[in-house]
């Protein structure tokens, strides 16, 4: 399920928060986005709908907190990018990124680094 840019911005604030929150506390940090409370109560609805929120009481008032964490959502669309965009070839995807823009030095050492972490050193 993807998230739209709206509901990023919600969980972004739910992502980076230690505790549950409030729909009062979403709103107090969203004022740039002029939403009315139904709005921000619609969002919270889809994303729970979509998996991504629980909704708990807490006393009298519902609190939100991530169902799923960031680095889950961000693996679960960049796969689903690389799927539909590259037919699944990360070879692809990465020689798009760099044909688009070519790598620094420090940039080239970085991705070796990882490579050779994640066993892509050919021996």
């Amino acid at each position: 399920m993807k998230i739209s840019q709206s509901e990023m911005k919600i969980m972004r604030l739910i992502w980076n928060s230690t505790e549950p929150l409030t729909a009062a506390q979403l709103m107090e940090q969203l004022p740039q986005e002029g939403w009315k409370p139904t709005t921000l109560l619609t969002f919270l609805s889809r994303l729970e709908e979509k998996g991504f929120v629980t909704i708990s009481k807490r006393r009298r008032q519902n609190t939100y907190s991530a169902r799923v964490t960031e680095q889950q959502y961000k693996t679960m669309e960049t796969r689903a990018f690389l799927e539909q965009i590259h037919g699944g070839s990360t070879a692809s995807l990465l020689s798009a990124l760099c044909d688009a823009q070519p790598l620094t030095p420090e940039e080239a050492q970085e991705l070796r680094r990882w490579f050779d972490q994640q066993g892509g050193e050919e021996k």
